[in-house]
């Protein structure tokens, strides 16, 4: 037998799982230190799932990006990656916090990182 939800019962689903992961995601991102900047695959990895363009829309919807730093997210290059504001905002963010971008990449990446393993 198979059952079938109906098209506002699986949005409702979606919603209600969004609204849980946005949660942990929030969570995660308080834990990113003042100066360092974690990539879309170390939270997706951190969430337990390998759903990197999942995060940036989480990210995307972030209902308080001023509370939960989802501008210090970029990605697994360097690259700035996207931001709701923008890219100049997103850059402002960076420097505010200490990091600096150079070229469009986070200068000195490799020690700005921050994995969810090493706190």
């Amino acid at each position: 037998m198979t059952i079938r939800l109906a098209a506002d019962t699986k949005a409702d689903y979606r919603l209600t799982m969004q609204s849980k992961d946005i949660k942990i995601l929030q969570q995660l991102l308080l834990q990113i230190p003042r100066g360092r900047v974690t990539t879309y695959k170390e939270l997706a990895k951190a969430m337990e799932t390998k759903g990197y363009r999942y995060v940036g829309q989480l990210l995307h919807n972030n209902p308080e990006p001023d509370e939960y730093p989802c501008f210090k997210v970029v990605g697994s290059d360097g690259s700035l990656g996207g931001y709701a504001d923008g890219p100049i905002e997103k850059i402002r963010r960076l420097k505010a916090d200490g990091i600096e971008v150079k070229n469009g990449r986070i200068d000195h990446f490799e020690d700005m990182i921050y994995t969810f393993e090493s706190k």
